[in-house]
Order: structure tokens, then C-alpha cells, then sequence
């Protein structure tokens, strides 16, 4: 039996694939700086105020 080295970036690469999506959208460049600039005025980060917003709307729609 072989004895392979566990594959920490590997298992991370393949648990994402699984367990993973992205949420893409495009804007006009100016209102992406804008919220870009918002954020970091406020230093919270775009991912959060983003997911945030997704689950106000999941929390809405299961009202």
C-alpha cells in the first residue's frame, strides 16, 4: 500500500468545487468604485455586504 502525503491545497481545491458556487453580476465601472469606496469608507468588506443582501432576500421570499 502506498503512503501518499495528505493534499491540504488539493482537499480545499476539490471541497470548494463541492461545496461552492460564485454569484457574478457586471456594473458600470463607476458604481462599481463607488460601492468599492462605500465599502472601504465603512471597512466592512464587499463579500459581506453582498451576502448580507442575499439573505434579507431568501429571508423575504420565506416569509
Amino acid at each position: 500500500m502506498e503512503n501518499k502525503k495528505f493534499d491540504q491545497a488539493k482537499y480545499m481545491r476539490d471541497w470548494q468545487k463541492e461545496n461552492m458556487k460564485q454569484v457574478k453580476a457586471s456594473y458600470k465601472a463607476e458604481f462599481v468604485e463607488e460601492f468599492k469606496e462605500a465599502c472601504k469608507k465603512l471597512n466592512i468588506k464587499q463579500s459581506d455586504v453582498i451576502r448580507k443582501a442575499m439573505q434579507k432576500t431568501i429571508d423575504q421570499a420565506n416569509k
